[in-house]
């Protein structure tokens, strides 16, 4: 399936940065590019969400206007739209980097997408494996700023 320009899907770090640091730019990248996002990272959120609140002081109530702000032009991936065969070879490329980065980089591969990352582990992990469709975060902020 082939993706629009402009088109990138993000992993659950890039949301953890826009909740914790709050920052404009966050914003500004949801709506300049089409951002998609696998819906296993609405887990990691779960997961991570009293961190989260803790860190940004944020209440329940202003946490889920925030996420609902900027989650509000996001197209979610549903889990089952990746293919086996996808999800496969993803977990064969990141199981030596971090297995739960499976999802990201199966839905990246299967839909065409540039993955967005703050995980420099993951960005440098992939490299060696080809895939080559992976920008970090703080790159493709310097993109938008120099704009």
């Amino acid at each position: 399936m082939t993706i629009i320009a402009n088109s990138y899907l993000i992993d659950a770090n890039i949301l953890f940065s826009a909740f914790i640091s709050g920052k404009d730019i966050y914003p500004l990248l949801f709506s300049q590019y089409k951002i998609y996002l696998p819906d296993f990272a609405f887990l990691e959120l779960e997961k991570y969400k009293k961190r989260i609140l803790s860190k940004t002081k944020l209440t329940e109530y202003q946490f889920q206007e925030f996420v609902l702000g900027l989650l509000k032009d996001v197209t979610v991936i549903p889990n089952l739209l990746l293919s086996k065969e996808s999800l496969s070879k993803s977990y064969e490329i990141c199981k030596d980097i971090d297995e739960k980065d499976t999802v990201y980089v199966a839905a990246a591969h299967e839909f065409n997408l540039t993955l967005i990352t703050s995980d420099k582990k993951l960005y440098l992990g992939l490299k060696p494996h080809n895939f080559i469709e992976v920008i970090l975060l703080e790159d493709i902020i310097n993109t938008i700023c120099s704009t």
